[in-house]
């Protein structure tokens, strides 16, 4: 990610594919996440990998396994990553729909309000063999959306896929305020097996497909496409946008062979579409490049080709609306329409009610409030062990704040060994003495003990990890992280008998 004048660019990479049940053996994920196949040989990393399966073997037996571990995918994604340092920010599975997204390790502090929604639209809504799981995070003070989908099957259910489409865009709901729903982020990326075939289903059989596309009649036959079509008529995906596919159809083939399945015909089922919310502030632009879109042919273990796309998102600040000068600004017209409001003036109480509006979308960058720890020189092992960190002005503690012990170099949030929640400001103060009060303005001294019962083997280095919550749904964003440190088991003392 660079920065330069306030100004910043993140880059974020996105695989889609319906993986058919089967399990990742025996394949090497480098060359569809574009890395080489040794970390040093890597340039140019992306910021974020976002992955989204469909179809991942959710059978009874594994999803008991994946209730004590990470998912055979994801297992594999995390050993190909973690060797160039990416952490896993969060993982959302509903039955065969899995998402995760991974994060540069430089990035952790700086993604907040992390949240994950699922909507199930198979029989009805009773059954989620069908319908979307999202991820939703604030990344450098700009609100992202992650929407992994696997829309109704079949030619003919075109009808039950725009349905598809309607019901998980009323139903995804977040917790963030005036983040609520899909389409008020600032950038939204919507993929995955979306399954819209190609029309003219009487005319065009699957042996004229296949021999269109080996005549390379790419653009042709796209114009057959049930995605396209709906989002020129306004009835599905009408806010997305998407570079047109010119790789062949990724749907159906023959298992192990790059040979479609003449029992289907031929779609782009497969896609990746993006939304951005230019104009959501008035201080600063916002925009998307899509530097990629593909398909890779030479994995064939799915009746599916995997898609990537890459983007760059950047968000330009309008100099002409520093921060500060538009709050004097905004504070000296508040003064006045309230003024003229008390005098039930009803033209300014509407002015009134424009500037509260615009006020809420200022961007900006909270990230930068981070809690920093104080070097921990010791940590004993079952023992009350006194830490001291600093919270940044402007920063809210709250009931559901905790800090997590990870060992060092962790590559996931969810790897906490153990993990206490944090004694807020406000629920100690009426303890405190006046001289107590000031330092703990900013300065919290805590107490934890983690149990003897938690493993935290000697001769390994810790980190503590400090989130904020909202205790809503799992609304959690990473805000500290402490040195790293050693563990020791204090000596017991010698008995009576011991003594000479």
């Amino acid at each position: 990610m660079s920065h330069c004048d306030n100004n910043w660019n993140v880059k974020i990479y996105i695989v889609t594919w319906n993986v058919s049940t089967k399990f990742p053996e025996n394949i090497s994920l480098n060359k569809l996440l574009g890395l080489e196949n040794r970390p040093e040989q890597d340039s140019h990393l992306p910021d974020f990998f976002v992955i989204g399966l469909q179809e991942v073997n959710a059978q009874p037996q594994n999803t008991l396994y994946n209730l004590f571990k990470d998912d055979l995918w994801t297992q594999k994604f995390k050993e190909v990553l973690k060797e160039r340092d990416y952490v896993v920010i969060k993982t959302e599975q509903m039955q065969g729909l899995l998402l995760s997204v991974f994060a540069r390790r430089k990035h952790l502090l700086h993604l907040r309000q992390v949240e994950t929604e699922y909507t199930r639209t198979g029989l009805g809504g009773i059954w989620g063999n069908k319908g979307a799981v999202s991820i939703r995070m604030n990344v450098y003070g700009s609100s992202i959306c992650l929407v992994n989908a696997h829309l109704a099957a079949h030619d003919h259910m075109l009808e039950e896929r725009i349905n598809d489409y309607e019901r998980i865009v009323q139903e995804q709901k977040f917790h963030v305020k005036a983040k609520e729903t899909i389409f008020d982020h600032d950038y939204v990326f919507w993929f995955g097996d979306l399954n819209f075939r190609l029309t003219g289903e009487a005319t065009t059989s699957a042996d004229e497909i296949r021999a269109m596309v080996a005549r390379d009649e790419l653009k042709q036959l796209i114009e057959k496409d049930q995605l396209l079509l709906v989002r020129r008529e306004g009835r599905a995906f009408a806010q997305l946008q998407e570079r047109l596919p010119q790789f062949p159809p990724t749907f159906k083939f023959e298992h192990g062979s790059n040979e479609y399945d003449m029992k289907r015909r031929p779609a782009w089922t497969d896609r990746i579409l993006y939304a951005v919310n230019e104009n959501n502030y008035r201080n600063v632009r916002l925009t998307a490049e899509q530097t990629s879109y593909k398909s890779h042919p030479s994995y064939s273990i799915s009746d599916h080709k995997p898609v990537t796309s890459e983007f760059t998102l950047k968000v330009n600040r309008k100099p002409q609306y520093s921060g500060e000068h538009f709050r004097k600004q905004h504070n000296n017209r508040l003064s006045y329409k309230l003024a003229m409001a008390n005098n039930t003036d009803v033209h300014s109480f509407d002015d009134l009610v424009t500037d509260l509006i615009d006020y809420g979308q200022v961007y900006e960058d909270t990230t930068e409030r981070t809690v920093s720890f104080k070097p921990i020189e010791l940590w004993l092992v079952g023992e009350p062990n006194t830490i001291e960190y600093v919270i940044p002005n402007g920063f809210e503690e709250g009931n559901a704040d905790w800090i997590g012990i990870y060992r060092e170099n962790f590559t996931s949030l969810s790897e906490y060994l153990a993990y206490e929640y944090t004694e807020t400001y406000k629920d100690k103060q009426h303890q405190l003495n006046e001289q107590q009060l000031q330092h703990m303005q900013n300065t919290r001294t805590v107490q934890l003990t983690f149990s003897e019962n938690v493993s935290l083997p000697l001769g390994t280095r810790y980190q503590l990890l400090y989130f904020q919550s909202t205790g809503t749904r799992g609304v959690t964003g990473l805000v500290g992280i402490s040195p790293a440190f050693g563990v020791e088991k204090r000596c017991p003392s010698p008995s009576f008998d011991e003594i000479d």
